[in-house]
């Protein structure tokens, strides 16, 4: 069956409100908040914080219209047969502002166990599954429901959709249904059988890598194929998880296949939270909203992919906001990377005390306002390749390039494609990556026909699909872990002077692949093995020498093969940067980018760290964008960067017509020489986006 997003395309030539620029707040509603809330003002104060678009509750765990659904628990805070839902899309539609109807099937009342309690998922011994037993106030207690079960599929769930889709113009679908909640149930017991052809684990950390994420997909499906048929134009989000996702309790669930998810709505949305509740120890890494809109970018057949930002500082901490410098450079970073940005909020204006994010979420709304226009299906106008699966490899490469104000895209292991890649001067394949059925072919294709590869790994076994391209003689010895250990810059390595200045070692730790390199193959770095044990580096200091200052030994190489290159990695500098930060190791995976790119390399940018870079074109515009997270987050105030100099380079007889900095406004001066554009930002604060436009 095709996609709901190329069937419409079929049907209308005019892209419908969800294909277009979209700001969205949400509003996570408070039961007892209900007899407070004044539709009218609700649309007027969303429209003066910049929405087009909001998110409302609608039903599922609480429902907020009159359903004459059985076992629908409607709010009963709401009096009189109050119909809150319809209010709102009254008042927002006069407004021109869209409303997305929030679904939550994961948890139902305990009088609806009461009737209903084969309905609910169990522990392995067979309890019920309770949330929120403790919780003050007189509240019934939830029960979770089994995702295999009635209550989330033709009984209740699809029962509410279709309610509302008959009764209420809304003009898309927010289900909250990112993941399923382990069960043990005897649906489930049966279910795990037949597919698996074993009894379900009594430990959810040993379930089949695949059953939760099988369970939510065919539990969508039934939702994704009921909108297809009464409300084919409407949108229906899917949440993607495009690396592991702690859960705790021992429990990780493995990273979606974003292209399974996108086959079961029409826009895909992800949360990157900025939870600063678990401590400054545990601070979300600092780059995650931008990797997770390219990921969600590689579905380029659905429109630019959502960021949901929660504007709080953690769950337990939902009734304040985030720290608004440290909210607008996170949440920066969504429209920054092609995505359409949502902030949600707890409460509506009316209960919300901490006015300062709400401050923060029209001031955010205000900047995107003046970038979304130009952004518009405007592409990515990368040079380089991220290869993704759901490792700590391919976060550290995520993060070193971004350090290095390099633009990149990403490609997951199974969305392999040779034609894609061809549009890159480098692919880079970093640890560990799970490299899919027939991609030795492939890239030796990307590699015979002039592209640049980067492989980084020190098992031959786990690199075994490229070993023929790493310019190496039989087999990778892979090493103990090693500390006190170093690399040497050879003489053919020099160029990396250039980043890292007057050095010869640079620190070294944890395994290496030894390998004996082809006589043609390049050498810029060797293998200085350790000065010592770890219990005896510090003491004494009379027995600090090395015991080999020189070997043979490669750890960074450059072969060619055929009409390309393949540099090979035979250390871990993704993970020696993700883990220890160090400056040089941040640098040297600048400069072997650098290297790889060459003559090549487009754009260049010199700014401080923790400014972050995205690179977009369409028609006769090249956009930078420039997001300014300097400073020890979380970001207390911003820090304002200046003069922050770029050079592009232009198609031979290119011609500028205008140099501007959309979100101040800022003339930004500039000059063209030799084809290559020269421009100094003369000021940065939280957000700008250089636009360079060129005459026709």
């Amino acid at each position: 069956m095709k996609n709901n997003f190329r069937m419409v395309l079929e049907m209308t030539s005019e892209r419908l409100w969800w294909q277009k620029p979209l700001r969205i707040i949400q509003f996570n509603l408070q039961q007892k908040d209900a007899p407070l809330m004044d539709a009218e003002k609700i649309a007027r104060e969303s429209e003066e914080m910049g929405a087009n678009v909001i998110v409302i509750n609608a039903g599922g765990i609480v429902g907020w219209y009159p359903s004459q659904v059985r076992f629908h628990h409607v709010n009963e805070y709401m009096e009189n047969g109050r119909d809150i839902l319809r209010e709102i899309l009254d008042t927002c539609h006069a407004r021109d502002i869209k409303v997305i109807a929030r679904f939550d099937f994961a948890l139902a009342e305990d009088y609806i166990y009461h009737q209903n309690p084969q309905w609910f998922a169990r522990n392995p011994d067979g309890t019920v599954i309770s949330r929120g037993n403790d919780r003050p106030g007189l509240w019934r207690r939830l029960y979770t429901t089994c995702i295999n079960n009635g209550y989330q599929n033709e009984a209740v769930g699809l029962a509410v959709l279709n309610e509302v889709l008959d009764n209420y113009d809304v003009d898309g679908i927010f289900w909250n249904g990112g993941y399923s909640s382990p069960c043990w149930c005897g649906v489930c017991q049966e279910k795990y059988l037949t597919k698996y052809g074993k009894p379900i684990p009594e430990k959810a950390s040993e379930f089949e890598a695949d059953w939760l994420a099988s369970c939510n997909t065919e539990s969508t499906q039934k939702y994704w194929d009921l909108m297809r048929t009464k409300a084919p134009d409407k949108l229906f989000t899917r949440y993607y998880f495009p690396f592991n996702l702690d859960l705790g309790h021992n429990m990780t669930l493995p990273a979606d296949n974003i292209n399974e998810r996108s086959r079961t709505g029409n826009m895909l949305c992800t949360e990157a939270q900025d939870v600063l509740s678990k401590g400054q120890k545990n601070i979300p890494e600092w780059s995650e909203p931008a990797i997770r809109m390219k990921m969600g970018r590689t579905m380029e057949e659905l429109p630019s992919p959502i960021g949901i930002i929660h504007a709080c500082p953690g769950m337990d901490w939902r009734h304040v906001g985030l720290p608004v410098p440290e909210f607008l450079y996170w949440s920066a970073q969504i429209k920054a990377n092609g995505g359409s940005h949502w902030s949600t909020l707890t409460g509506i204006c009316d209960t919300i005390e901490d006015k300062r994010i709400l401050d923060g979420v029209t001031q955010l709304n205000q900047m995107i306002k003046k970038v979304e226009d130009d952004m518009d299906e405007a592409k990515c106008a990368a040079q380089v390749l991220l290869l993704s699966d759901d490792g700590t490899y391919v976060q550290g490469w995520a993060d070193g390039l971004i350090s290095n104000h390099i633009e990149f895209e990403m490609m997951a292991h199974y969305q392999l494609d040779l034609e894609k890649m061809k549009r890159y001067s480098v692919v880079v394949i970093p640890k560990g990556f799970a490299f899919p059925e027939g991609a030795s072919r492939l890239l030796e294709e990307y590699v015979s026909t002039g592209g640049h590869l980067i492989v980084e790994g020190t098992s031959g076994i786990e690199l075994s699909p490229v070993l023929h391209l790493l310019g190496i003689e039989g087999q990778i010895v892979c090493s103990e872990p090693m500390v006190a250990a170093y690399q040497r810059i050879e003489p053919a390595g020099s160029v990396l002077h250039t980043k890292l200045g007057n050095t010869g070692l640079v620190p070294l730790r944890g395994k290496v692949g030894f390998c004996v390199p082809k006589s043609n193959t390049e050498i810029y770095t060797t293998w200085v093995p350790p000065f010592a044990p770890a219990d005896s580096v510090g003491a004494p200091p009379e027995r600090a020498s090395l015991p080999a200052a020189q070997t043979q030994v490669p750890l960074s190489m450059i072969s060619k093969f055929k009409s390309g290159k393949v540099m090979y990695l035979a250390y871990e500098p993704s993970r020696l940067y993700r883990e220890y930060g160090l400056n040089d190791f941040c640098k040297l995976i600048g400069a072997y980018i650098d290297i790889m790119l060459g003559e090549k390399k487009q754009l260049e940018v010199h700014a401080p760290h923790g400014v972050q870079i995205s690179l977009f074109k369409k028609d006769n515009l090249y956009m930078l964008h420039l997001v300014n997270g300097v400073g020890q987050r979380p970001i207390k105030e911003s820090i304002a960067c200046h003069n922050i100099k770029f050079s592009l380079k232009l198609k031979p007889g290119q011609q500028v017509n205008n140099v501007e900095a959309r979100i101040s406004g800022r003339p930004v001066p500039y000059e063209v020489r030799d084809d290559v554009l020269t421009a100094e930002l003369e000021e940065l604060g939280v957000w700008d986006m250089v636009c360079v436009e060129f005459l026709s």
